[in-house]
């Protein structure tokens, strides 16, 4: 199948898949001959990208069947996904990997596949956001516009193959706290919001949410937000005071929906009334607020701070499930775990034999026995090229995951994970 732009959609091609939920829609059929202009009219209101089939497409639009392995995730190619200067050599062996390890392993194929059709938009969001963080420091207007189709772009990515974009999420990192911080509150948001089961406006307005939640931090003085040591009284009210200040900024922007100020107001409430700025507990903090409120801890944690160094993955979780019925609804924590994994995709591990290695693969079944990409020996000497150990198969029936470990550990850089 085949990527294009809704404005490149015609009549005759098979319009095989949307890049949101086909119940947005009120089609009887999902995949079919687009054959009027109402269609066409439609499916550009609510979709940016679709999917065509040119072997399902008629006329001029028809085009052999591809071979499995679509030659999209060749090199040569690479510049119809994604800027060229942006694609390092290492990245391109990394894809490359993705792409002809074993024979038949779709799974590595799917994410490559994503990876391609994602990053372009995933570094549009990154600039979206930049630049909102920017116009607020020069009191300029947010725009809201291209936040919004960002957050939607990586909803429909999750929704996909949630795999690419956690594997971005950790690559892209531009060393600057709140504005990766901001990232990762909200692609955890979406994710966690798909695993209920949330979509469209509702799931938006949640990534959102995250995205704009701690806008107010960059009024903040920089010598608050890197004291190292303990804050006095004062220096928390200040801290605190970000909510109302994210709050004020984004009043006047006049484009915000009213469910996403609540988002913001809100997730630093904690479960039994603990938080801030108004003491709410339980039901009263709404559940949307709640999710905020506990990606928001989670995320911090997973980042080096300068009171606290970062947790792996497994520490942080555990960290947050003894808070359970104290600081966040127990229900709430029970599908979060579940939504993120024992050791989702990215998650730096070392393995009873002292390796160290990121996984590449989670096993659905076997959770503490995911794939694993070798990336030092159990000397900690760097591996050359690339060494999968598949923790399923007999012949690693005797390894085990020691722990999860924090992204920097052993002086591992996410790009890193791009080895070559």
């Amino acid at each position: 199948m085949e990527i294009i732009s809704v404005a490149e959609l015609k009549i005759g091609m098979f319009f095989a898949e949307p890049d949101c939920a086909w119940t947005e829609f009120p089609f009887a059929l999902q995949g079919f001959v687009v054959t009027t202009p109402d269609q066409i009219k439609l499916i550009r209101e609510k979709c940016r990208f679709v999917y065509v089939d040119r072997s399902r497409s008629l006329n001029e639009h028809y085009a052999e069947p591809k071979r499995l392995f679509d030659s999209a995730l060749r090199p040569p190619l690479f510049k119809a996904g994604v800027v060229e200067d942006e694609v390092s050599p290492r990245r391109r062996r990394f894809l490359e990997f993705l792409h002809h390890q074993e024979s038949g392993h779709e799974a590595a194929v799917d994410l490559g596949r994503e990876l391609i059709r994602i990053e372009p938009r995933f570094n549009d969001l990154q600039v979206a956001l930049r630049t909102s963080f920017q116009n607020v420091l020069a009191d300029k207007r947010i725009d809201l516009g291209n936040i919004r189709e960002g957050v939607r772009d990586m909803a429909g990515s999750l929704k996909r193959n949630p795999d690419a974009l956690m594997w971005l999420l950790r690559l892209k990192r531009v060393d600057s706290y709140s504005f990766d911080h901001a990232m990762d509150v909200a692609v955890y948001l979406l994710l966690l919001g798909t695993h209920i089961g949330w979509q469209g406006s509702r799931l938006i307005q949640l990534g959102m949410a995250g995205m704009l939640q701690d806008v107010g931090k960059v009024n903040m003085p920089l010598e608050l937000l890197s004291k190292t040591g303990a804050l006095t009284e004062s220096e928390k009210l200040t801290v605190r005071s970000h909510v109302a200040s994210s709050l004020e900024i984004l009043s006047v922007q006049g484009e915000i929906p009213q469910e996403v100020m609540v988002i913001i107001s809100r997730h630093h409430e904690r479960w039994d009334g603990s938080g801030y700025p108004r003491g709410l507990m339980l039901d009263q903090i709404g559940i949307e607020a709640e999710m905020a409120g506990l990606v928001d801890s989670f995320c911090a944690m997973l980042r080096n701070k300068p009171y606290r160094s970062a947790l792996g993955h497994q520490e942080a979780l555990e960290e947050l499930y003894a808070l359970r019925d104290h600081k966040f609804n127990p229900n709430l924590m029970e599908q979060f775990v579940q939504c993120v994994g024992l050791y989702p995709i990215g998650t730096l591990l070392e393995l009873s034999g002292g390796e160290v290695g990121v996984v590449i693969q989670q096993n659905r079944v076997q959770r503490s026995r995911p794939r694993v990409l070798l990336m030092l020996d159990r000397d900690k000497e760097k591996v050359v090229g690339y060494r999968v150990m598949d923790l399923r198969d007999a012949a690693h029936k005797a390894v085990r995951v020691v722990r999860a470990l924090p992204h920097d550990a052993y002086g591992i850089a996410e790009n890193d994970y791009y080895l070559g």
